[in-house]
């Protein structure tokens, strides 16, 4: 996985501008390696997301499609219900909020390019700009 980090020099943390002066663009290719199993994909169909202690907390889940088909039609039939559900929570992430607002918007720009008629919507390794955030974080 290849990212490619971008952002103006003004927004850089004090002592980072170096040679690229006010208002350029600094590029950063950072290459992910993965560890243990972290590149295997993880399938997820339910997802929270909570804001804690300036912390956003981003839970995926799985719940067996068997499971919502048989509380759909337990509904549709006027069966009553405990209103609850089991499901397998596959992975919880932890990131500032600042990190979670540049997920946002690589989220819009996806689904924007997405539902643009003139973009196909395909896998490539063609590196997504990000802007560095200098706010704490688990990284």
């Amino acid at each position: 996985m290849t990212q490619d980090f971008s952002t103006t020099a003004e927004t850089l943390p004090t002592g980072t501008q170096g040679a690229a002066g006010p208002g350029k663009t600094v590029q950063i290719a950072l290459r992910l390696q993965p560890v243990e199993r972290s590149d295997r994909a993880i399938v997820a169909n339910v997802s929270t997301a909570r804001l804690n202690s300036s912390m956003v907390f981003l839970d995926f889940g799985f719940i067996e499609p068997q499971a919502m088909d048989g509380l759909t039609r337990a509904v549709r039939s006027g069966s009553t219900s405990d209103g609850k559900l089991d499901g397998r929570l596959e992975c919880r992430i932890a990131m500032s909020v600042g990190d979670a607002s540049q997920l946002l918007q690589q989220l819009q720009r996806l689904m924007t390019a997405r539902s643009a008629p003139q973009h196909s919507f395909a896998a490539t390794d063609t590196p997504e700009s990000f802007s560095l955030d200098s706010s704490p974080g688990l990284q």
